[in-house]
């Protein structure tokens, strides 16, 4: 009963989800702002472009394009720069790679024969079961309120 609770609390988290799409790091500040609205996540990832086109990528040779992600967060310290606001034109053409951090440990790529992939989806497993919670027990304090309209 429990691995199948967790095949389907873990698929429901996990399956469906559209693959990493790549931004690239010679994208502008304007083209970073309209992927960031569109995006279902807080921000967005970075890539270097590939090398070698046809090349099958491997784990290794993807972490090493990885660059970082990139949230709304720091679009709008960069924008808030003097120089910045002085020349907004400017500003919004600037190439991606001047403004985020770079930090390629933030992929992690999992191998579902690992143990760190057991602890991940136990990770999410925790994490579903916490919102559940979380949820009934805001219904049970609506339902117990009678001051609260619905």
């Amino acid at each position: 009963m429990a691995s199948v609770f967790i095949y389907h609390v873990v698929g429901d988290l996990t399956v469906g989800k559209p693959e990493l799409a790549e931004f690239y790091e010679t994208e502008t500040v304007e083209a970073a702002i309209k992927a960031i609205g569109e995006s279902t996540e807080c921000g967005i990832p970075v890539w270097k472009k590939k090398t070698h086109v046809g090349i099958i990528e491997n784990g290794e040779m993807r972490q090493q394009r990885f660059v970082g992600i990139l949230n709304s967060f720091d679009i709008v310290a960069f924008l808030a720069k003097s120089d910045c606001l002085e020349d907004q034109d400017k500003a919004m053409k600037t190439p991606v790679s001047q403004v985020i951090v770079p930090n390629n440990s933030l992929l992690k790529q999992v191998d579902p024969g690992t143990r760190c992939y057991v602890e991940l989806v136990s990770c999410l497993l925790m994490a579903y079961l916490c919102i559940e919670a979380a949820n009934r027990l805001l219904l049970w304090i609506v339902f117990e309120d009678d001051d609260v309209l619905l």
